[in-house]
């Protein structure tokens, strides 16, 4: 066989099995099978009405959290505004800091408060 009649061969083939793969899925799709929007609408709902008590506080979760699309990227940046445990480490010595220097402070005031009261006649 030459080039030429083996590519017109494949192409009759590759023509034959999408044909036949065509047919087939014709047949799946059987109009009077597929359901309409309603119809599915209230399958959908059938399937709510008949959900255990806990799972309607799945509406009453959504609706505190304000029916919130993006809620998992609204939470990630206000959980990114909040200190970084490298920032509270860092206030934390500033705030030790400031405690031993308002204690020194306070030592020192109450050491000259007792010496001026112990001067006095």
């Amino acid at each position: 066989m030459s080039f030429d009649e083996n590519l017109i061969a494949l192409r009759q083939a590759v023509t034959h099995t999408l044909g036949v793969i065509d047919g087939k899925l014709r047949n799946k799709a059987n109009k009077s099978d597929v359901l309409t929007t309603e119809q599915i609408d209230q399958r959908i709902q059938t399937l709510i009405g008949s959900a255990p008590e806990t799972l309607d506080t799945l509406a009453e979760i959504a609706e505190a959290l304000g029916n919130n699309p993006n809620f998992a990227t609204t939470i990630a940046e206000e959980l990114a505004k909040k200190a970084t445990k490298t920032r509270v480490n860092e206030l934390e010595g500033q705030l030790s800091e400031s405690l031993n220097a308002l204690t020194d402070a306070f030592t020192q005031g109450a050491a000259t408060i007792q010496n001026s009261t112990q001067e006095a006649p």
